[in-house]
């Protein structure tokens, strides 16, 4: 209370100037219609600069949420795609009367820790087996390719990025339709290279590549890069190919987590052909 009071006893001639002042406006706008108009706008313009900031400044913070709820219908959307289903009968009577089954659905998840400039890279996920995430499951980015599940807990995972020595991915290139696999040499996170294509098959700086579905891990068609620049390695008989990630890794913070239902259908088969 003495605080106050010395506060208001420090600082009396202001407080009487404003009295003052607010008083004397009131009177000229009372006695003036044109100047109790300036005044008026005055006001009205003050008062909507400062709810247009406090606007601003909520939505500024509410972007997160925002940002949450968009990756999460994003999420729905995917599985709602041709390549999230796989063709499962054919009426051959009746015209178009194909019936589909989906074979992929995608999890949302943030990403909450990362490395990028190591050789062997990984990102935490804040989904775990409480959200249906296994290991071996796939990882994309709204635009590109992330890596596959390496471990998981009840609330979390980790996640081997492209961004490493045993990474390998099934691609193509989208114009040609040739395959080829996606590695990591360590240099550059923007950069990957695309090996086993051949020679013989005309590229262009450009080309996008994408996933093939070779494999049972990713959908085919998910972006991968681009083409940046390639050359011959005449003792192969295949391209060294540069692309250009069309994902910014470091900047990366939502991911989608790909559950195949068809993947331990797959493994079995694949494991029964390995035993032969």
């Amino acid at each position: 209370m003495n605080n106050l009071i010395r506060f208001l006893q420090r600082y009396y001639y202001v407080f009487l100037f404003l009295i003052l002042e607010a008083v004397a406006i009131y009177f000229i706008s009372c006695n003036s219609f044109y100047q109790g108009s300036l005044i008026t706008n005055f006001a009205n313009n003050v008062s909507g600069s400062i709810y247009e900031q406090c606007d601003k400044i909520t939505r500024y913070f509410t972007l997160a949420s925002v940002n949450e709820a968009l990756v999460e219908e994003n999420a729905k959307l995917r599985e709602q795609i041709e390549s999230s289903y796989v063709k499962y009968t054919d009426r051959i009577m009746v015209k178009d009367d194909t019936i589909y089954k989906q074979q992929f659905s995608f999890v949302e998840a943030k990403v909450i820790s990362k490395s990028l400039n190591k050789r062997n890279n990984y990102f935490m996920i804040n989904k775990g087996h409480s959200s249906g995430i296994e290991k071996d499951m796939s990882v994309i980015a709204p635009n590109g390719v992330v890596g596959i599940v390496t471990e998981a807990t009840e609330n979390f995972a980790m996640v081997m990025t492209v961004l490493h020595q045993d990474s390998k991915i099934a691609v193509k290139n989208k114009r040609t339709q040739v395959a080829g696999t996606l590695v990591w040499n360590g240099d550059n996170y923007a950069t990957g290279q695309v090996i086993d294509i051949p020679s013989s098959i005309p590229l262009k700086a450009g080309d996008t590549i994408i996933t093939s579905g070779f494999s049972r891990n990713f959908p085919e068609g998910i972006e991968v890069g681009y083409i940046k620049n390639f050359s011959k390695d005449k003792g192969t008989g295949f391209y060294n190919v540069e692309i250009r990630f069309s994902t910014d890794y470091n900047k990366l913070g939502y991911v989608y987590v790909v559950k195949n239902f068809f993947r331990m259908e797959q493994e079995r088969l694949e494991k029964g052909v390995k035993d032969e």
